[in-house]
This record gives structure tokens, C-alpha cells and sequence, in this order.
């Protein structure tokens, strides 16, 4: 059709129809409503209504106008059909003697039509004339005095008919008004007939919700088989049985929108009204209500969206407040309880539980809020108060003003930021003992430094002096000691950062262990004259660990009590079996350790308060390394001190094992022996540092072994060719070719594959042995090497 077929069907429409833009002016009108109103086009459109339908000037209160205006105007506000009930209405009819106004009664409903971003393009009026059914419903009487006498037969007949007529088109034009106002109803509804529940009539809205039209005529179970088992039978079969009525809210049901298509879910609220005869007796329902879903989506939109936020609240620890000036009360969100310990309602009761150092800063910062700066933050100290903890809370708020700008309440939020005060703290603290320790670290390098740089002068000056010369390499030999020392603690202490450190676990006596502590530690102790006393129960102690590490976690302790105790002090050492558990304590009545520090003793870089003379020496990672190899063992360690000058007490618990069930050990005695009827045998030393090869070889040959010295990897293959070593001493990082590739090179040649291999590097971390190993080295030294150690492996061959 086109647009001229569409014009032409709007003018035959039986309907009448006026068609107005949303300023209200005639845009055009059907030929039913031109003449109900007796105007043509040319008379009205293009005019404003109001100017195009006046008022009666004779009589203003004869015409609603203003209803009728305000429904206009309703429908083009909410976009939706707006109904007027009966107005009335003027119309300006022409006669012989000049235009008059005649009242009319309509009920009108007006419909906007809206583009497709929902603004209105147009607004149509569909009035329905009922002023017949005004004028007969007004008095029967009157009705009956209007017409024609009976005697005057043919024209009574006339006027019944006419009657008649007036009467059915009265009832036909408000059936369809009725029906009009039915179908436009804002909710659905639905008129159920007989026990079977089938649908009589369904409005516009109805369709909506269920997505198709198939229902008038069948039972609701044939229309909406999806809905059955729903639970609507039960509650449609009592409302029809008992005849009264039913309501829900918000009551979900199920309904299948397209044929084929999916099941979507819907949210009613719904009511059942029965539906009765002239005689009470039901006979059928009336179903309206509305579709809520869209809103119970929003609210569980909401409820979701509160509960998330409550729960990053909770999670934040974050309270949300706000303060009126005029009362002094002090709203807050539910989570108060839990971040501050108690429910304020004033903010003066806040100000009691604030740090006392922290309440002038929290006043000053509300007032430069409220004298102009509009907002504050600040981070203060705050004691809950319900456990007493201190806390620290980062408060923030923003002043709100009244409409004569002055200011009304201040709403903010405050944070429990402990845990991140804590971090930093925690942070600054371990900033400050890596501080700490790398000045220590310095002072500790140096102390080694300088007695060897004085006795390597004195070796100079005093080569014709044996015994000076002897004095000054013990000088040398002791400081080098030192500083293998410190630099092992450091490693030590890097691998067990990294999880690094292995155990070469054994059946071990722990008697054993105590005696070479004891050993390691002796030269310090009798160095600063203490006494010390050894107290074990009879019986071996066994348990099952690596006797190195436990002798280093013993030996640890015996020398910081040796360290930490005034001279001629007094040190225990007791070693007693209870419960499945050996018991190692070391104690002294030495400087003892404050209260402050004694949670801390085993943490790295911890060390007690130095004098200026830092007499005592040391990283402060010793502790640190005991905690971890001993629990590495499965076992404990603990310290007790009543605090400063009351000396301290540190124990070392192990799991024992059952002696019966322990290895026998091999007595080093007899490695010793070995050692000292060695025979000679033929070395080669590969290491790019001269002096180090060198001083390694005179030192090897004082022992009588046969040695030769390669700087080059090329060479020393050259070299082995011509005379086969017994045993390669190879440095690791050589030029051209590293020293794992000259081992495999020297294994692969038949005349040097049975030799002993020896690696010697400053590389000794656990994947450096591993490496090593599968190469074909048989031992791994890092630098510097422990001469006794090579003496006894060089014994015992590959042992």
C-alpha cells in the first residue's frame, strides 16, 4: 500500500480518529470524527485543539477542557495511552440562525506514537460519543415521556424503533470503548470461563507476557502447557471452588515466549477474582496483574551489587560514615562493629578511643575542612574498644552544604590500614637491618684484612727470619680462616633464602656432635677465660641428621655465649634424652637479651644493641641458620632470658632414634691414619690464577706428591698426554674451554679416564655439585680449599 491507499483507508475508517503533533496541533482527522464534530479538514487542521474546539463562551463550565488537556499531556509524558472516563465536551454545530455549542459526552482515550528513540512523533484522540446513553440513562420516566403516545400506533412503532436503534448503538459504541479500555489496561488480564479455566478474553498486555496469541477458547493447561505444574492450577481450582479471591507478589512462572523457543523465566504479581452470576455462583476468573520482572532483576541487580560492596567493605575493612553537625550524630554501614570494636553514635565518642598523640591532628584537620578546605585526610592511631589492640585507621571525609552554603554534615570513609602500616614498618625494619648488615659485613672483611696485608709486609722484610716468617703465615692462615668463614655464613645464609640447603643425613651421635663443637669453640672460649661446664646423661644419644650441620648449629651457639658473656663468665652445655626427643642447651650468664628483641633472636641480620667497640663481631645470621637447619632436622629451638644481664639460655630439641636400630660410623681415626702413610702420587693443578696454583702446589709438594701447574685447558691436555696424572685439581672457570669441559675431555682419554678429579671453584651452590658431578668429578671444593680435607682425600683416593 502507499501512502495515498493509507490516507484513504484513515478517512473510510469507521472510527473516529484525531491526529495531533505533541504541541498539539490538527495534523488531520478520520471521516467518522469529522462528522461527529460536524467540521471538515480545512475548518481544523493545522490548528491548535483548543483554538480549533473552543470553549462554549456562553457557558465555560459546559466543557472539561482542562481534563481532556492534562490527558494529552499525560500520554505524551509517560509515552503510554492515556483514558479519560466521560467528559464533556463542547462542539461548535452551524444552524440557520448562526453557530451554537452543543454539549457532548465522550470518554476518550489518547495514544502516542513514538519514533524509535522513544520521543513522541504524534498523539491520536479516539473519542467515543456517549451522550445517548447519558441522556437515557438519565431518568427511564423522562425516556418513556419523550416518546410518541401509544394511540398514535405507527408512530410509536417509529419511535420504539428508533429507541431500539439509539439503545444498540449505544451498547455496541460502549462495548467497543470498554473493549478499547480493556485491551490499553497498563497490566495483563484475562478472563477465565468454567472449571476448565479457558479463555473467554486477553488483553494487548497478556499476549505480551506469554509471547503468542493461540489462547482464546482453550483451556490455560492447552494455551500454556509450560505453565502447568507451575502450582497456578492449585491456586485457579480454589479460587473457582471456595469464590474468594487470591493475590501473590512477585511470583515467578515459566513461560515458553516462541514456539520451540527457549523457557524464559518471569516475574507476576497476580490476582484472582472470581468471576459470579446474578445468583453468587462462579463462573469463571478474572486474572490481572503485572509483569515485575524487569524489577526483580533490578533488585536482585541491587541486593547482588550491595552485597558485593559490603563484602569489599568487609574485605577492605572500610567503614563508611556520616556526621551531622546540627545533632552531632554519627551515621555509619553495618561493618563498624567489626573494623573500629563498637557502634558510635556521636563523633566525640570516636575521639575517646583515638591514640591521645593523634586527637589534636583529627580536630585541626575537621576544622580546616569546615573552614574552607571542604575536605581532610588523615592517618591516626585508634585503640578498639573491644580487645584494647591498637590499630591504624586512614580517615577521610568531605564536607556537604545546605542550599545557603552552609555546611551541613561531613560524610567519609575510614580504613583499618594495620596490616599495611605494619608492611611498611616491617619493610623500613628490614631496610634498616640490611643497612645494618652490610656495614657490619664491611667492618668484618676489613678486621681479616688488614693483619694479613701487615704479615705479607712482614714476609717481605723477613725472608732470612724463619721464625718471623712462621708467625706471620699463622697470622695469614687464621685471618684467611676468618674471612672462609664469613663469606661460608654468607652462602649458608643464601641458601636457606632459597630453600637451598641440602642434609647428608646419617645415624649420628650426638655425644659426638658435643665434642666437636666443643673442639670448634674452645679457642674462643679460653680465649675470653671462661669456664666451661659439659653435662650429658649416660648412654649414647642418637639421632638421625647431618653431623656437619649439627656440629656448625652447636658450635653457633657455644661461641655467641662465648661472644655475648663478659670474660671470665661461666658457660653450660647439657645434652639429656626426653619423651623420643634430644635436648642440646647451651647457656651463660652473659649480657641476656631484652624483652623487646627475644621474639626476633632468630630472624636474619638480628643482632642485640652493639657497644662502639663492636667487640663482639659477627653478621647476625648465625641464629637465623640454626632455626633453619635445626627444623630442617624435624626439631626445635628456643631461647629464654629474664632480660638484660640475666644471661640467656637457647635449646636445641631433636627426634631420637633407637640405638639398636643406628648405623655404625666410621672412625676418622682412621682417615687420619691413611693420611700420614699417604704415598705420593703424581698431580696436575689447572687454574688460570698463577698464584693460587702455585701456592697450592708448593703446598702439595712440602707433602710429597709430584706436581705440575697448567693456566691453559689445551695445555694440561697436551701436558697429560705425555705423563698421565693421578689426580686433576681443575678450576671451573678457565678461558677457551671451562673446567667441566676439560674433565669430560680428560675422562674420554683412555690414559687419564682412572684418575682422581677434584673440582676447585668459588662456585658452590647445590646445582654447581650436581653439574660437577655428572661430568665425572669425584669431589667438589670451593675456594679457598681446606688443605687437611685434600690431604685425606688424597689418602684415601676416590673415598
Amino acid at each position: 500500500m502507499n501512502l495515498n491507499d493509507y490516507r484513504a483507508l484513515f478517512r473510510a475508517t469507521p472510527y473516529p480518529y484525531l491526529v495531533m503533533a505533541p504541541d498539539l496541533t490538527i495534523v488531520g482527522a478520520s471521516g467518522a470524527y469529522l462528522r461527529s464534530v460536524q467540521r471538515t479538514e480545512e475548518d481544523i487542521v493545522g490548528r491548535y485543539v483548543f483554538d480549533a474546539f473552543p470553549e462554549d463562551p456562553a457557558n465555560p463550565d459546559a466543557t472539561d477542557i482542562a481534563e481532556v488537556k492534562a490527558s494529552m499531556l499525560r500520554a505524551l509524558a509517560k509515552g503510554e495511552p492515556d483514558t479519560t472516563a466521560f467528559v464533556r465536551y463542547a462542539v461548535e454545530v452551524p444552524t440557520p440562525n448562526g453557530p451554537r455549542f452543543e454539549e457532548r459526552y465522550w470518554s476518550t482515550v489518547h495514544t502516542p506514537v513514538l519514533d524509535d528513540d522513544g520521543k513522541p512523533l504524534l498523539v491520536i484522540q479516539n473519542p467515543v460519543d456517549v451522550t445517548e446513553l447519558y441522556r437515557f440513562d438519565a431518568d427511564a420516566q423522562v425516556a418513556t415521556l419523550q416518546l410518541t403516545p401509544p394511540s398514535e400506533s405507527n408512530a410509536g412503532n417509529f419511535n420504539r424503533a428508533q429507541m431500539h436503534e439509539a439503545l444498540s448503538r449505544i451498547l455496541n459504541n460502549e462495548r467497543e470503548h470498554l473493549r478499547s479500555l480493556f485491551n490499553q489496561a497498563p497490566g495483563f488480564v484475562a478472563v477465565l470461563m468454567g472449571p476448565k479455566h479457558v479463555f473467554e478474553m486477553v488483553n494487548e498486555a497478556y499476549y505480551q507476557l506469554v509471547g503468542h496469541r493461540e489462547l482464546l477458547g482453550k483451556a490455560v493447561w492447552e494455551a500454556l502447557p509450560e505453565v502447568a505444574g507451575q502450582g497456578y492450577e492449585e491456586f485457579l481450582d480454589r479460587v473457582y471452588t471456595t469464590g474468594q479471591s487470591w493475590a501473590t507478589r512477585a511470583m515467578p512462572i515459566a513461560v515458553q515466549r516462541e514456539p520451540g523457543g527457549p523457557i524464559a523465566q518471569r516475574y507476576v504479581d497476580l490476582v484472582y477474582e472470581p468471576y459470579k452470576d446474578q445468583y453468587g455462583t462462579t463462573i469463571g476468573i478474572f486474572a490481572q496483574g503485572y509483569d515485575v520482572t524487569d524489577a526483580v532483576e533490578a533488585q536482585a541487580a541491587q541486593r547482588e551489587s550491595e552485597e558485593r560492596l559490603r563484602d569489599g567493605m568487609h574485605a577492605a575493612k572500610m567503614v563508611v560514615w556520616d556526621w551531622d553537625f546540627a545533632s552531632g550524630e554519627l551515621a555509619y554501614s553495618d561493618n563498624t562493629l567489626l573494623v573500629l570494636g563498637f557502634q558510635p553514635a556521636t563523633m566525640d565518642a570516636i575521639r575517646e578511643y583515638i591514640h591521645p598523640e593523634d586527637r589534636d591532628k583529627i580536630a585541626a584537620s575537621h576544622r580546616r575542612a569546615l573552614e574552607g578546605a571542604g575536605s581532610y585526610q588523615e592517618v591516626v592511631r585508634f585503640v578498639r574498644a573491644d580487645n584494647g589492640r591498637q590499630i591504624w585507621l586512614d580517615s577521610r571525609g568531605k564536607v556537604q552544604f545546605d542550599a545557603e552554603g552552609r555546611p551541613a554534615r561531613m560524610r567519609g570513609v575510614t580504613v583499618d590500614v594495620t596490616e599495611r602500616y605494619q608492611a611498611e614498618l616491617e619493610l623500613r625494619e628490614a631496610n634498616r637491618k640490611k643497612d645494618e648488615f652490610l656495614a657490619m659485613l664491611a667492618h668484618e672483611l676489613r678486621n681479616p684484612l688488614a693483619p694479613i696485608s701487615t704479615a705479607a709486609e712482614m714476609l717481605r722484610l723477613s725472608a732470612d727470619d724463619p721464625a718471623r716468617a712462621r708467625k706471620a703465615s699463622e697470622v695469614i692462615s687464621r685471618q684467611v680462616k676468618h674471612m672462609v668463614s664469613l663469606v661460608d655464613d654468607l652462602l649458608d645464609v643464601s641458601r636457606v633464602t632459597r630453600g637451598l640447603v641440602e642434609l647428608e643425613k646419617d645415624d649420628v651421635d650426638v655425644g659426638a656432635v658435643v665434642a666437636s663443637a666443643v673442639e670448634q669453640s674452645r679457642p674462643l672460649i679460653e680465649a675470653r677465660r671462661h669456664a666451661l661446664t659439659v653435662r650429658a646423661e649416660p648412654g649414647a644419644a642418637l639421632v638421625h641428621g647431618d653431623r656437619t650441620r649439627l656440629v656448625q648449629v652447636v658450635a653457633n651457639l657455644l661461641n655467641n655465649a662465648a661472644k655475648y658473656t663478659p670474660q671470665g663468665g661461666a658457660i653450660g652445655l647439657e645434652v639429656r634424652a626426653r619423651g623420643g626427643m634430644v635436648a642440646i642447651s647451651v647457656s651463660d650468664n652473659g649480657i641476656g637479651i631484652d624483652a623487646g628483641l627475644l621474639p626476633h633472636v632468630f630472624e636474619l641480620f638480628t643482632q642485640a644493641e652493639r657497644t662502639p667497640d663492636r667487640a663482639q663481631g659477627g653478621l647476625g645470621i648465625g641464629l637465623a641458620l640454626v632455626r633453619t637447619i635445626v627444623t630442617l632436622h624435624g626439631g626445635t629451638v628456643t631461647v629464654e632470658s629474664a632480660g638484660p644481664g640475666a644471661g640467656s639460655t637457647f635449646t636445641i630439641a631433636l627426634p631420637a632414634i633407637d640405638a639398636g636400630a643406628a648405623r655404625a660410623r666410621t672412625p676418622h681415626a682412621g682417615q687420619d691414619a691413611a693420611a700420614a702413610a699417604a704415598p705420593a702420587m703424581r698431580v696436575m693443578i689447572v687454574d688460570d690464577n698463577v698464584d693460587a696454583a702455585e701456592s697450592l702446589a708448593i703446598l702439595l709438594e712440602a707433602q710429597g706428591h709430584a706436581v705440575s701447574v697448567q693456566s691453559h685447558p689445551r695445555d694440561a691436555i697436551e701436558a697429560a698426554q705425555s705423563r698421565p696424572p693421578q689426580v686433576f685439581i681443575l678450576d671451573i672457570g678457565l678461558p677457551d674451554m671451562d673446567g667441566y669441559e676439560l674433565a669430560r675431555r680428560l675422562r674420554a682419554d683412555p690414559a687419564t679416564a682412572g684418575a682422581l678429579f677434584i673440582a676447585l671453584t668459588g662456585y658452590g651452590q647445590a646445582h654447581d655439585r650436581i653439574l660437577s658431578r655428572s661430568v665425572g668429578f669425584h669431589h667438589h671444593f670451593v675456594k679457598p680449599m681446606d688443605p687437611e680435607k685434600l690431604k685425606q682425600i688424597l689418602a684415601v683416593g676416590r673415598a
